[in-house]
């Protein structure tokens, strides 16, 4: 009898030693947290920029920062704990879970908050550049973005698609640079850029500013096009066909067809539950964030998970329950 006591015990105090520590684990608020978003210029580098600011008031306690990234580099960092939030694209983030695309290795230590925008894949011309379609960018100056953005990836795809690339640039008589949205902005004001890929929310502060000067094309698909170069995007389920905003900008009609991917909020596995849900919440209700984000369905709780449930990558439980509570889930 006795013995059996003392083997009870033993078990009682050996199940409170393995597992006290793991619950310290997710709830311990970290003492730095750190966004990762893009370079200057882009709207994930303005809009964390702002949500830095936001959480240092709600948590006075914890030092938060935000630095530039990108996202095939956001993933990885959030995914090894050198920032503990992120911003993200579906697509990205589906590769680096199965370590397929650029990814060599799987990485998994992430979890979702939710959707943040649309983000819609289209080239931006110079106004007096000469170009009215796709086919048009042929021997022009180009960009689809930075070689290491995951985005500049999708682009090229996308630009393969007529015929464009940097060799086929060069023959005609155009280029192919790889570009930050600080030099886009710097050399489409010098008349130095022809177009550029883009893939952003509407409306964008960037083209916003350049549609002022000195002047843009949102350069249009055709439903023909757009039907061609959907089943080719990778990964496969990563994107949607979506219609273009109408009137987006000065001189510009919209309303075409256009490859659409979703930029995600993507956070490490081991933030505590009550600081996510409390980040879920100031994203999908503070009034500041979403008047900077302009109109539905850019930051809507009521899209929060929309094409998220069918990837590998499970949600945070506290983003999990906060979308609950608002029927979103």
């Amino acid at each position: 009898m006795f013995k059996r006591l003392l083997q009870a015990a033993c078990a009682v105090v050996l199940f409170s030693a393995t597992a006290v520590p793991a619950v310290a684990e997710t709830t311990e608020m970290p003492k730095f947290f750190k966004i990762v978003s893009t370079s200057p210029g882009g709207i994930w580098h303005t809009f964390g920029v702002q949500l830095a600011d936001k959480l240092t008031k709600a948590y006075p306690d914890v030092t938060f920062s935000h630095v530039p990234g990108g996202s095939n580099i956001n993933h990885k960092l959030v995914s090894s704990g050198d920032a503990q939030m992120g911003f993200s694209f579906t697509p990205t983030s589906i590769e680096a879970w199965e370590g397929t695309g650029s990814f060599d290795r799987k990485w998994q230590n992430v979890r979702l908050i939710g959707t943040f925008y649309p983000a819609y894949l289209h080239a931006v011309a110079r106004a007096g550049a000469g170009i009215e379609t796709m086919r048009d960018l042929r021997g022009k100056v180009v960009s689809p973005g930075k070689r290491e953005w995951s985005t500049s990836k999708v682009s090229q795809q996308i630009l393969s698609y007529y015929g464009i690339t940097e060799t086929s640039l060069s023959e005609n008589g155009g280029q192919m640079q790889y570009l930050g949205f600080g030099d886009v902005e710097n050399m489409m004001a010098d008349r130095r850029l022809g177009a550029f890929m883009y893939y952003s929310s509407v409306p964008s502060p960037l083209l916003l500013k350049l549609a002022e000067d000195p002047g843009i094309k949102i350069v249009p698909y055709t439903q023909e096009d757009v039907d061609k170069i959907m089943p080719t995007l990778k990964p496969k389920g990563g994107y949607v066909e979506m219609t273009y905003p109408t009137n987006p900008y000065k001189g510009n009609v919209g309303g075409f067809p256009v490859p659409t991917m979703w930029s995600i909020f993507i956070v490490n596995k081991d933030m505590p539950d009550e600081l996510v849900y409390r980040i879920t919440k100031i994203l999908y209700e503070d009034s500041d964030l979403k008047k900077f984000m302009g109109a539905d369905p850019s930051l809507s709780v009521r899209h929060a998970t929309t094409g998220l449930k069918d990837t590998p990558i499970p949600f945070h439980p506290g983003a999990e329950k906060y979308l609950k509570e608002k029927n979103a889930f």
